[in-house]
């Protein structure tokens, strides 16, 4: 007997994320409860309204009970782990469909109970089948029995009523608990994005600063004992560096980030130049739009941070232009960077990884690598 597979992952959301007080899921589990305990009433008074003697009614609602319980196993809000479904739905069918050499044609509204089980836990396209074969296989038991036909087509009909029944309210239970699984899980992964985008603009935004104040505090600290006046003034542009990672931070409390590729060009140039590196800068691209400009902006901060942190290059080029296809390149080079600089991000960071993921949710592309001449080159290409 084959089962479904599709039930159990619901299941096991529901476990994990579904708490005792969620109002939704304790009506779900009541309504299916109370399906199966109405259906269990109608049937126990149907059965002893149509069997005369105390013996008899006795054993039936005895049977009914234990069928309640296999329904509840099978549909109900405890429902049994999916490893006993080959045996207790074989066991449910017996005890539906035995007590027939007993109870005669008082026991032909039963099976509905069963024909719920089937379609819940049997696979499909099987389910189907079954559920069909049990709804027409009523006919021809009831005529069996001795009953007319309109009372065996009421029979077929009650137990495709009562299967499909069962089987929706069971249904929904289960897609109420998978949904709120669904509202917890989107809940968590837009806390997570959020974490790590804001993880990513402290990076973009303060590393470039505190690194290049760091610079300056080394070269002041080198300068010190040879020259005084010119570490004063290292330490003075370092102070203004750590004052704008000051900045930066309270921009990025509030929210009001925004950065311009031609800024960052501009404050690029400058830090290099004062660390003693060439530097060429080219922007050939026009105005861009706002999400393009702050990307690129940020692959330039990133790019320098990088070069002075790991580098020791003698000369920069920064340049950006549009391609023929309106598609915005740039391009930050130098010929400093170690032989592994192409393979890795240095020490373990999140750099590159970033930035990559930046570009790619605009459409783009970043590629990172080192020619044969020693140059070492920072691509990406976003449209315009």
């Amino acid at each position: 007997m084959s089962t479904r597979g599709s039930v159990e992952p619901g299941r096991a959301r529901e476990a994990r994320s579904e708490g005792p007080a969620d109002p939704m899921a304790r009506l779900a589990r009541g309504i299916v409860l109370l399906v199966a305990v109405g259906f269990f009433t109608a049937s126990v008074v149907a059965t002893v309204r149509n069997r005369d003697g105390l013996p008899y009614q006795l054993a039936a609602v005895a049977l009914l009970s234990v069928l309640l319980g296999f329904q509840i196993l099978h549909a109900g809000p405890w429902r049994a782990p999916r490893r006993w479904w080959p045996w207790s739905l074989p066991a449910h069918g017996a005890l539906t469909y035995l007590p027939f050499l007993v109870f005669d044609g008082s026991w032909v509204g039963i099976p509905g109970s069963f024909a719920a089980s089937v379609l819940l836990t049997v696979g499909s396209p099987r389910r189907r089948l079954l559920f069909g074969a049990l709804v027409a296989g009523q006919y021809p038991l009831c005529a069996a029995l001795g009953g007319k036909p309109g009372q065996c087509v009421n029979a077929s009909v009650s137990t495709a009523v009562g299967g499909i029944v069962v089987y929706g309210v069971a249904r929904l239970a289960e897609l109420t608990a998978e949904l709120r699984a669904a509202r917890t899980e989107l809940a968590e992964l837009a806390v997570d994005r959020e974490r790590l985008r804001f993880a990513r603009d402290v990076h973009d935004l303060l590393g470039y600063s505190l690194s290049v104040a760091a610079l300056k505090c080394q070269l002041a600290e080198r300068l010190a004992l040879e020259d005084p006046k010119a570490a004063r003034a290292e330490m003075a542009e370092a102070l203004v560096m750590v004052r704008q990672a000051m900045s930066d931070s309270r921009r990025l409390s509030s929210g009001d980030v925004r950065m311009s590729l031609a800024r960052e060009c501009r404050s690029a140039a400058s830090v290099l130049r004062a660390a003693g590196i060439g530097v060429e800068v080219a922007l050939d691209c026009g105005a861009l739009r706002p999400e393009p400009d702050a990307a690129l902006a940020t692959v330039v901060r990133e790019a320098v941070t990088n070069l002075l942190r790991h580098s020791v290059p003698r000369h920069c080029e920064i340049r950006a232009g549009r391609d023929d296809d309106g598609t915005v390149r740039l391009v930050v080079a130098n010929d400093g960077a170690p032989a592994e600089a192409a393979s890795r991000e240095p020490e373990g960071g999140r750099g590159v990884p970033n930035l990559t993921g930046r570009i790619r949710a605009l459409g783009g592309e970043l590629t990172v690598e080192r020619d044969g001449s020693g140059w070492f080159r920072l691509t990406a290409v976003v449209p315009g």
